[in-house]
């Protein structure tokens, strides 16, 4: 997992997301700077992604990269089996290509309803997440020991913990 994740300074990009109470909980507040775990960064994309070939991972993509360009509609909760969805402002194929939201979920080989199930476990990881970023503050862990005591909390008890599919499935 660290040869793909890494703990980073939030780009500037994201920075909205701090006032976003669903997002903010995933940042880590650390000596006046926001971090956060992210994947691995080579000349501005995943690591993962190989030119030409798509993600390097196939089936084993985190939780986030398999519901992208989907997430819940602003406002509402992922916490029943229909809730709302809407495709992120930043997906190329629904700005640049104009592709529709069931020939965006047919490209990748999905449904509606395989993109809430995904979204209800990505909204209980990130809520774990969250949790565990607070209990980190408490104890002064410094971000860059931040990976390691997250891996140490997720291997004590890994078939309770939802927050490794963030980045694992």
């Amino acid at each position: 997992m660290k040869k793909i994740v890494e703990v980073g300074e939030i780009p500037k990009i994201y920075l909205h997301h701090l006032s976003d109470p669903e997002m903010s909980k995933i940042y880590y507040f650390w000596g006046n700077v926001h971090y956060r775990l992210q994947t691995r960064f080579v000349n501005g994309s995943c690591i993962a992604l190989i030119p030409g070939k798509g993600c390097a991972l196939n089936d084993s993509r985190p939780l986030i990269c398999k519901v992208w360009p989907f997430w819940w509609i602003s406002g509402s909760k992922p916490s029943a089996d229909n809730f709302p969805l809407e495709i992120n402002g930043d997906c190329t194929m629904a700005t640049c290509w104009n592709m529709t939201e069931d020939e965006i979920l047919k490209e990748f080989g999905t449904s509606k309803d395989t993109i809430r199930k995904l979204l209800l476990a990505l909204n209980r990881a990130l809520n774990e997440h969250g949790e565990m970023l607070k209990e980190a503050a408490k104890r002064n862990i410094p971000p860059e020991k931040l990976l390691d005591w997250i891996l140490k909390k997720i291997l004590q008890n890994p078939l309770e913990s939802t927050f490794n599919k963030l980045f694992i499935s």
